[in-house]
């Protein structure tokens, strides 16, 4: 045990060294994923766990208790998975899994995707743009046909629920990107390079904090696959092991384990409830942890800084509260007429710094204002912070999860969820093949950028 433990201390060490060089978080991601993936062949081959590619499954069946005393309650969970199919696909579950809805579970769905639509939806981009630190993600959905006819997507939200409107969305911003590819390539204009992105890959240690984005996405990961193996089990299809997943050292997720022949061969229905059911608890999650995160957030409001947020050039949740002695105007930041070519001392909760200005009268840094009420918050508490941030990550990332995985991508329970309701297979490929080259493309602009 001791050599394990010494092997886990110096991966750790190594880890945290690659994180805070001073190189891109381009750099730092391969970095990462080198080291990590070294670590887990070594254990691999060491201890003789069970994996490939440095990814390693510590398979166990204690889990599998848990499972099946959760999968004794089969009607509430067969409700649970039929309200899942109204949240995702709306009208459209009556006409492809007919029997998978009732009146109950249409109005219990309608009712819930109407909140997660109109009441929580609204805050998952802003809070994750806000971490992240990219705007142009932001300005990017603000320009999608999809957000300038709000009035078209309450009608695609009730008709084909949140699985049509992402659908539509990525689609919708894909043409966009693609137009403005054909004006690079045509005209030589500089469309593409301006254009911005449609997605990011989120990444905890690289654009997310390290520890709060790996408890979060272990949450994510545990309540998807948890509702997976509980409906498998209420299908009757033997659940043969449960565990963690470590990529090298780290815990990236959870699993579980099905009978997957046996799955296949199941009817229509049961196979629905079965695959619907991971994004399911990963919606109904993320609205649980909204409720947390949002009683949280304003019930700390007096511990929240206010002042000019630095989203880039200098420290992290660096906010200024004066320049120069003069208190910062948040209405009015963008015109801050600093003196040119000067130094500049800015007191702030990180004490006073002192930057110098250029012959524009620039300091070099990006800024956004906060103030108690911005869902972009930075605590004067570490503590605060780290529950502000799991809490705000666990709710948003199950949101993006839950979505992403109703499209119909190799891969995703979108995909073959669709195969098993839609008789004609051309469509489903045509599908596949029109998400998969959209959702290409909505990453395309990342590669024109300076």
């Amino acid at each position: 045990m001791i050599p394990f433990l010494l092997i886990l201390a110096i991966a750790l060490s190594i880890f945290y060294y690659i994180l805070t060089l001073d190189v891109s978080g381009v750099l730092k991601f391969f970095l990462g994923v080198a080291e990590m993936l070294l670590v887990g062949q070594f254990l691999i081959w060491r201890y003789k766990f069970t994996g490939e590619y440095g990814l390693i499954l510590l398979k166990s069946k204690r889990g599998l208790n848990i499972i099946n005393k959760l999968a004794k309650h089969e009607e509430l969970w067969k409700f649970f998975s039929d309200i899942g199919t109204v949240m995702s696909y709306g009208l459209l579950s009556f006409v492809l899994m007919r029997k998978n809805v009732s009146v109950k579970s249409f109005v219990v769905g309608v009712a819930l995707i109407s909140i997660l639509f109109f009441v929580v939806a609204p805050f998952v981009l802003p809070f994750l743009v806000g971490v992240i630190g990219v705007s142009s993600l932001e300005h990017g959905v603000q320009q999608s046909g999809l957000s300038a006819l709000a009035s078209a997507s309450i009608v695609l939200l009730y008709a084909g629920g949140l699985f049509m409107i992402l659908l539509l969305s990525i689609i919708a911003y894909g043409v966009f990107i693609l137009s403005a590819l054909l004006s690079t390539l045509l005209h030589g204009t500089q469309a593409i390079a301006k254009a911005s992105p449609g997605g990011t890959f989120l990444l905890p240690g690289i654009n997310l904090p390290f520890f709060e984005g790996i408890g979060a996405l272990i949450i994510i990961l545990i309540v998807h696959e948890g509702a997976h193996a509980i409906l498998a089990r209420i299908a009757r299809i033997p659940v043969l092991s449960s565990g963690v997943v470590l990529f090298g050292v780290i815990p990236v997720g959870a699993f579980v384990e099905p009978d997957e022949e046996k799955l296949k061969k199941l009817e229509q229905t049961k196979q629905t409830r079965v695959l619907v059911a991971g994004s399911t608890a990963n919606l109904l999650t993320c609205m649980f942890f909204f409720i947390l995160f949002i009683g949280f957030f304003y019930g700390t409001a007096q511990y929240r800084e206010e002042g000019l947020l630095v989203t880039t050039g200098m420290a992290k949740n660096t906010v200024i509260h004066s320049i120069n002695g003069q208190q910062v105007d948040l209405t009015n930041y963008a015109n801050l007429n600093l003196p040119k070519n000067s130094e500049v001392k800015l007191e702030t909760n990180k004490g006073e710094i002192t930057r110098k200005t250029n012959e524009e009268g620039k300091m070099g840094i990006i800024i956004s204002p906060i103030t108690k009420d911005s869902i972009v918050a930075v605590y004067d508490s570490q503590i605060l912070e780290f529950v502000y941030m799991i809490l705000g990550l666990t709710f948003a990332l199950n949101f993006v999860i839950g979505t992403v995985n109703l499209l119909p991508l190799p891969f995703f329970d979108g995909y073959r969820t669709l195969e098993i309701n839609i008789e004609n297979k051309f469509i489903v490929k045509g599908l596949m093949t029109l998400t998969l080259v959209a959702f290409l493309i909505n990453f395309l602009p990342w590669f024109f950028k300076g």
